[in-house]
């Protein structure tokens, strides 16, 4: 985790750095309901077009694109922002980001406070 000090002083700067990132953006039956809702669809039909099983075969995760960013980053802007899943409303401050958000390098960078 960050320091709360970084924290308090981070604005994302809407780069969409944090949505090219690899991994797997994990849904909660929320997040799907939120977002089929937002782009119109029935759940089902969200799921079928729009998630994989995630790597922890637990829950689903979205689709991403060939490159390995999000399915829905088109840019450097989000196309479902208004209903992105709650792994992506927690960013940064559930998060470890060593590095790679260029809000927080700047910040980090910065600060004169030690890191954790």
């Amino acid at each position: 985790m960050l320091n709360s000090e970084i924290l308090d002083e981070f604005q994302c700067s809407g780069c969409g750095e944090c949505c090219r990132w690899t991994g797997a953006v994990l849904l909660t039956d929320e997040d799907v309901a939120s977002m089929a809702s937002g782009l119109g669809l029935p759940e089902q039909e969200f799921i079928e077009q729009h998630t994989r099983l995630a790597p922890n075969r637990q829950q689903l995760a979205l689709l991403d694109q060939p490159d390995g960013s999000c399915e829905f980053l088109e840019g450097d802007r989000c196309r479902v922002y208004a209903s992105r899943p709650v792994q992506c409303r927690s960013f940064p401050y559930a998060w470890s980001v060593p590095e790679g958000c260029p809000e927080l390098d700047r910040l980090k960078a910065e600060s004169k406070i030690p890191l954790k």
